[in-house]
């Protein structure tokens, strides 16, 4: 019986592997452009990617391990779903870090008290309060960013905007002066005036702090409103937007969407001395646009006075076990004279 010849199996290093074929293939194609390339390419080292670290529930919904250092992050929605618990939760880890909140406040319902509750120390932020316009506001950022590249303010700074979309542009103030209809026209105005002043310059001068010879970091997170959008045929269901339209979102490496699209959030309520006790916010959080990990996400969180909680049984009793005490009915003389449950 003739024996059966085995073909011998090839070593890895033969097996052809069509990338490396390719790679050399295009290496005889241009032999020389390696010194060519060093004459003419300009080589720029960047830091590691850092992040500002967030709370637990934060990066299980988001899949993120927080607010990227050295991009721009805006979070919208509509009113009471939860946009500035992010923003402030961003500030309170970012102190822990070592990195400066420089906040920009053009909402005059924003808690320092709650701030406080939440981390946030208003003695090691520098605080702009009462900004009247999108140009005043960004006028702070651009100074800042020189003060911080001259060494007059040498730190880490995170930008905290709080918020984009209730500040009017200067086209906006002058057209409340002016004809009906003119409303319109300034909203297209201030539109150009994102685009020009956050993707066009502010934006790469954020981006720039990562490269390796700048010393420091800076970061910018943007709180934004948002407006219902009529639908898109086929489709027969609207959208919301967000305020300036896309002023923000194409320089921005993270967009976040909090709340629904119909609908906003719910309160999430208690029993404390016979009287009902709405202590938290359940939400949706949506990553909408992420240039670093490429990972979109969503689902539910919980927005309390300390931050984000998971959305789960155990996580909301632990919170209410924890805190309850702390909820203060004691507003008058029927308060004080419920007795405890």
């Amino acid at each position: 019986m003739a024996k059966r010849e085995v073909t011998p199996k090839k070593d890895k290093k033969e097996i052809e592997d069509p990338i490396e074929e390719n790679n050399s293939l295009i290496k005889r194609k241009f032999p020389n452009i390696d010194k060519y390339k060093a004459k003419v390419e300009k080589k720029v080292e960047y830091k590691p990617q850092e992040w500002i670290d967030m709370s637990h529930a934060f990066k299980e919904v988001t899949r993120l391990p927080g607010i990227p250092v050295g991009h721009i992050s805006m979070v919208y929605g509509k009113s009471d779903t939860g946009k500035t618990t992010m923003l402030v939760e961003a500030g309170a880890y970012a102190q822990r870090q070592g990195i400066l909140p420089v906040c920009i406040i053009t909402e005059n319902k924003f808690s320092w008290d709650r701030a406080k509750t939440m981390g946030l120390d208003p003695d090691a932020c520098i605080v702009h309060n009462g900004i009247e316009t999108i140009e005043e506001g960004m006028l702070i950022v651009r100074n800042t960013l020189r003060e911080q590249a001259s060494g007059e303010l040498p730190y880490d700074v995170v930008f905290l905007w709080d918020s984009i979309g209730g500040t009017a542009s200067n086209a906006e103030n002058e057209a409340n002066e002016e004809e009906d209809g003119a409303g319109g026209r300034a909203m297209m105005e201030t539109a150009k005036i994102l685009r020009a002043k956050v993707a066009r310059f502010l934006g790469p001068k954020i981006n720039a702090t990562r490269k390796a010879e700048y010393p420091y970091n800076a970061t910018w997170f943007i709180v934004n409103h948002a407006y219902s959008a009529p639908p898109k045929p086929p489709s027969r269901i609207g959208t919301i937007e967000p305020y300036g339209g896309d002023g923000i979102w194409l320089p921005a490496t993270l967009v976040f969407r909090m709340g629904g699209v119909m609908g906003r959030s719910s309160k999430i309520s208690a029993e404390k001395n016979k009287v009902t006790v709405a202590f938290a916010l359940k939400t949706a959080l949506v990553l909408e646009k992420n240039h670093i990990t490429d990972v979109s996400a969503k689902g539910r969180i919980i927005c309390t006075d300390h931050g984000f909680i998971l959305d789960d049984k155990s996580s909301i009793d632990e919170y209410k076990k924890k805190y309850r005490d702390d909820w203060d009915l004691n507003y008058d003389d029927y308060w004080n004279s419920v007795s405890d449950d």
